[in-house]
């Protein structure tokens, strides 16, 4: 890493039920010497008497070998390894100077549930040294404690999983036979903000046996990576730059493509102008990709967005499709042209505009009727990711419609949704209430879902629009209705 790190750690202590703890570094067998070691460490030596000084004496004798401590006192209840991957492992077979291992993170059993490991592992990764490495932490489920804690090992992996992903860490596939032996096992990197890109790629060659595969073109490398074991959005994010957007390109419809006279591969435009933009950060869980028809467009011509809001979904999390070549309505401005979100204000003029020219509530141009095709992409994504559903949230009352025709049903909101279409069939109460009194409230508007839209954007309702999330099976549709006979 370069220099030695301080001895004391941010935040220098941790207030817990039992006392204060002192956080610092040991970078030195010497160290050790003065402490006790709590009754409840050894879960990576079963226990065995002095197994456990044995491995930190052995770290902090090692190259570059520090150990993150917690102290009560002269007591040692906590600790995390940070060392130079051992030359017997694949990834230190060859030494890179940046590449680095956290090896135990231990926390004494009668000290648990108190913030200790969470609180040394963020400590560890707050020096900005780190932003320039690569850190690797092997999950071994040998080395679970799970008498001390009481877990089953599916919920001690969530547990393990939930520690590090704060801290930018994310699952990386790898054939390295100790890896692989279990398939509770898996290998934890964070590959910090700054680390240079020929660090990165010497890493990525120690995953497989033989280094990366080669592929004759990019759906063949598109094919490789959906279907070697990724897990998770952040996984793709962590790799290269081409072979990330070899996935992510084949979540934009082709009819974008051809519409824009655009490369497929490249997603560039006959004169060359790049038009594809992805947004997809590597120590985050989402992607978002745009298609514009121009390098300066002010609006997306295309515009998904997917999340991963917990282990068995992938969501959408916005998602835009217009088209360029229909009249825009600045109903994403205020009356002077300020952005409307910005300013907190609507502009009533455009919205009526835009109402009579047939488009719904937020829409600035005419779409493209695109989401029945963009369903089957983002559904193909999710499951070869091994998630089962895909998910989505309804912001206006219009898209609960369009989901509902796609196959969706309700996680939250189907009551709402129920009791809203109640309300708008004759002699409901929010029939009585389109009255006339704006052009959103005329008495016609109930006979449609997109006049129902406009006059709930309108506030008819007489409380926020609560958005309902929705989901679909992949492959399968559920098929429960909420807006009756209405038509769109």
């Amino acid at each position: 890493m370069g220099g030695a790190l301080e001895r004391t750690l941010t935040p220098p202590s941790l207030a817990v039920a039992g006392g204060i703890l002192r956080l610092c570094l040991l970078a030195s067998p010497a160290d050790l010497e003065g402490l006790r070691l709590g009754d409840g460490l050894g879960a990576y030596c079963r226990y065995r008497p002095g197994g456990t000084l044995a491995i930190l004496r052995r770290v902090l004798a090692a190259p570059g070998g520090r150990v993150a401590a917690a102290l009560a006192g002269d007591t040692l209840v906590g600790h995390l390894t940070l060392f130079q991957p051992d030359p017997e492992e694949r990834w230190g077979g060859r030494p890179e100077a940046g590449l680095l291992e956290l090896g135990t993170l231990e926390v004494d059993r009668t000290w648990r549930r108190r913030g200790i490991a969470r609180t040394l592992l963020a400590a560890l990764c707050t020096d900005p040294r780190l932003e320039a490495a690569i850190l690797l932490a092997p999950q071994y489920a040998a080395d679970w404690d799970l008498p001390g804690t009481g877990l089953a090992p599916g919920p001690y992996r969530q547990l393990v999983l939930r520690i590090f992903r704060p801290h930018g860490f994310a699952e990386f596939v790898t054939d390295e036979p100790l890896i692989t032996a279990d398939p509770k096992n898996c290998l934890l990197v964070r590959v910090g903000r700054d680390a240079p890109a020929a660090l990165y790629d010497a890493f990525r060659a120690t995953l497989t046996e033989g280094g990366p595969p080669s592929y004759p073109d990019a759906d063949a490398r598109h094919q490789h990576y959906l279907g070697s074991g990724l897990t998770s959005i952040r996984q793709i994010n962590q790799l290269p730059a081409e072979e990330r957007e070899a996935i992510y390109r084949h979540l934009i419809p082709p009819r974008v493509i051809r519409l824009l006279g655009l490369d497929p591969t490249t997603g560039r435009d006959a004169a060359g102008n790049r038009l594809v933009t992805y947004v997809c950060p590597v120590d985050q869980g989402f992607s978002r990709i745009e298609v514009r028809d121009q390098r300066q467009a002010l609006d997306c011509t295309y515009l998904l967005k997917l999340t991963q809001p917990s282990e068995e979904f992938v969501e959408i999390g916005f998602i835009i499709v217009n088209d360029p070549r229909a009249e825009r309505f600045a109903v994403d401005q205020d009356p002077v042209g300020l952005p409307g979100i910005l300013a907190g204000a609507r502009n009533p003029q455009e919205e009526v505009r835009a109402m009579r020219a047939g488009l719904a509530p937020g829409q600035v141009r005419r779409g493209l009727r695109l989401f029945r095709e963009v369903l089957p992409l983002v559904e193909s994504f999710a499951s070869a990711l091994g998630k089962a559903q895909v998910s989505i949230e309804a912001l206006h009352y219009h898209h609960a419609f369009l989901y509902e025709g796609c196959g969706f049903g309700y996680l939250t909101g189907r009551d709402r949704l129920e009791e809203i279409h109640r309300g708008f069939e004759a002699g409901g109460e929010l029939a009585r209430r389109l009255d006339g009194a704006t052009p959103f409230r005329k008495p016609e508007a109930a006979a449609t879902v997109r006049g129902r839209s406009w006059a709930i954007h309108d506030g008819i309702l007489g409380e926020p629009w609560r958005v309902p999330r929705l989901y679909k099976i992949v492959g399968q549709a559920v098929g429960l209705p909420t807006f009756g006979a209405c038509p769109y």
